[in-house]
């Protein structure tokens, strides 16, 4: 229903672009956009000119659901050549219920089971791949790995094209930026970066002192970003501090907590914070991108 209504809201809105259009369709969330464009709109002789790029911002989130969804889809029979998937894994994983990387079809599980894969089905349905780095599109073609099974349907559809991720320089520009309490720009960054860093460890609920180094992380709290590799080297950290902002896996959610009540030097905020990822990159003196591989979803 999100991606019929998305299609439609370019012919129903007043300020619309109507049929002769791109869309731009990320993730597995609106991965039927390609899909439903191609093999139920053109053959009816409409949006015959739509175009459709698709963008992977993280493969490891692929939209895999059980066949009998299919029958709540409406979508016609031939869309399943496209959607049709198997794997090794005898249930369909998700939010809730994540994949742990070290979890793998066992000998014991009765597989193969077939699926339906809605980012595969955007990428064989899509006129064009992006992706957010040139990297990140070398590494989902490259194998299964990296892939996470996609790599020979990232091939087929002729690969991916990186575009870099970049930050928004006019929301994130200390000069201006709302959630900064001291502004700052190049000719005053030493004192204005001060403030910025005493406030963020004020809010943060650190001891307020200069002389500390302050290391900031914002991202989801899993190995892909290899958060695994940052909690463990966290004990051997001494004189400076830490703070970590981002929600994920619930072993790691628990960590953080957990670590951060019996270490003065070290606060964790388990939550989506605006304000707070502002707070981080202004005021902390360095920024921990621990990430095992490309897919990160802005400058940090």
């Amino acid at each position: 229903m999100f991606c019929k209504a998305a299609i439609e809201s370019v012919r129903a809105l007043p300020f619309g672009p109507g049929e002769d259009c791109v869309f731009v369709a990320n993730d597995w969330h609106s991965a039927l956009i390609p899909l439903i464009i191609k093999d139920v709109y053109q053959p009816r002789g409409q949006f015959k000119n739509a175009k459709v790029a698709y963008c992977i911002h993280n493969i490891a989130f692929q939209g895999r659901f059980w066949p009998e969804s299919f029958k709540d889809m409406a979508l016609p029979e031939s869309t399943l050549s496209k959607l049709g998937f198997i794997d090794g894994y005898s249930k369909v994983f998700d939010e809730k219920n994540p994949l742990d990387d070290d979890e793998k079809p066992s000998d014991s599980w009765s597989g193969p089971f077939n699926k339906l894969n809605w980012m595969k089905a955007g990428i064989l349905a899509a006129d064009k791949v992006l992706t957010v780095s040139p990297n990140y599109a070398a590494e989902i073609g490259s194998g299964p790995d990296k892939g996470v099974e996609l790599d020979s349907i990232i091939r087929m559809a002729g690969g991916a094209e990186g575009i870099v991720n970049g930050m928004d320089v006019t929301e994130w520009n200390p000069k201006t930026d709302k959630y900064v309490p001291v502004k700052y720009d190049r000719s005053s960054v030493f004192e204005g970066k001060a403030a910025a860093k005493a406030a963020l460890q004020a809010e943060a609920g650190l001891p307020v002192d200069p002389s500390a180094p302050v290391f900031g992380y914002i991202g989801r709290l899993e190995e892909q970003k290899g958060v695994d590799i940052l909690l463990a080297a966290l004990p051997k950290i001494k004189n400076a501090q830490v703070v970590i902002l981002g929600t994920g896996k619930a072993k790691y959610e628990q960590l953080v907590k957990s670590m951060s009540s019996k270490n003065p030097n070290f606060k964790g905020v388990v939550k989506f914070s605006a304000p707070m990822a502002h707070q981080i990159t202004a005021g902390a003196d360095f920024i921990l991108v621990p990430s095992r591989c490309a897919p990160a979803c802005g400058c940090s």
